[in-house]
């Protein structure tokens, strides 16, 4: 009676398991075809609206390794995808410790997506402080050391507000920050209100002389850079002006070439003939007022 009311009772727990291996695998068979074709359309469309040159300004690509940024986030929805349908394929088994850890998971899952989207703010920034500050001061010695400060500085805090958001090593990261900040003030404070005054001050009138001639340099270059420009716009001026002049000018025609130079007109026919018969009449009128000596 015992082996049959055991059989019995394997039976009912084979019948009973049946049911929710079956569930188990048809969720997560579904869910992992679903959560792959998402990630792929997910990182397809990040692609064509231009996260991949978000990414290469803000400075995350070099950090991304072989993988772009449109595909590295395509990657990180499938596998939020994957682990949403292992969390629903576990719980057809009923309460379990797996089911246990993937809720907790699940559960941080919002916590780390806005400390990731903290530190890619906290990248974009930097770096466009950097660009800013060293655009800034590109004619100085010094432009690009205090950018790159600021740079590095941003991106502290960026990664300890990030840390705190998750709730990792925020042991670690909360007093590290307060002992740079400390650090920071202590210095400043000990420094110039403290026995390093005069070094403090030899230092910054160093700063202040080479900033002053630096000053005086960028000054010098953008007034010659001006007087060049005076000097061009004027010799342009000139040279549109008499051009104007010279078009304007009054020029006699020329004669085509080839053609002879005009000679006094040679008298017409009629005033030909009209001075053929004045000087005859001239000389018969000279003729009738002769006396001939052979009449006496």
């Amino acid at each position: 009676m015992n082996f049959t009311q055991s059989f019995q009772n394997m039976m009912d727990s084979v019948v009973a398991f049946v049911p929710r291996a079956l569930a188990f695998l048809a969720i997560l068979i579904i869910g992992w075809i679903v959560a792959k074709v998402i990630g792929r359309l997910i990182g397809k469309l990040l692609h064509k609206v231009g996260l991949d040159r978000v990414g290469e300004r803000s400075g995350l690509r070099r950090f991304t390794g072989k993988f772009e940024l449109s595909d590295l986030l395509g990657k990180v929805v499938y596998y939020m995808l994957l682990l949403f349908t292992l969390q629903l394929a576990f719980g057809a088994f009923g309460n379990n410790p797996v089911s246990t850890l993937l809720n907790q998971l699940v559960a941080w899952l919002p916590l780390l997506f806005v400390a990731l989207v903290i530190v890619v703010v906290a990248f974009a920034i930097a770096n466009a402080v950097y660009s800013l500050v060293n655009g800034m001061l590109s004619d100085t010695s010094y432009g690009k050391t205090v950018a790159r400060i600021c740079q590095v500085a941003i991106v502290f805090f960026g990664a300890v507000a990030a840390f705190g958001q998750v709730g990792i090593a925020t042991t670690v990261t909360t007093p590290i920050m307060w002992t740079v900040l400390a650090i920071v003030a202590g210095v400043t404070i000990v420094g110039v209100g403290g026995g390093l005054i005069t070094p403090m001050r030899q230092r910054w009138e160093k700063m202040l002389n080479t900033a002053e001639s630096e000053a005086g340099k960028m000054k010098e270059k953008q007034q010659s850079q001006s007087t060049d420009a005076t000097k061009s716009m004027s010799r342009t001026y000139a040279s549109e002006r008499y051009g104007a002049e010279t078009n304007t000018q009054v020029r006699e025609p020329m004669p085509p070439t080839g053609t002879p130079a005009s000679s006094p007109a040679a008298p017409t026919t009629g005033e030909a003939g009209m001075g053929e018969r004045g000087a005859r009449r001239g000389r018969g009128e000279g003729t009738q007022g002769r006396i001939d000596p052979t009449t006496r």
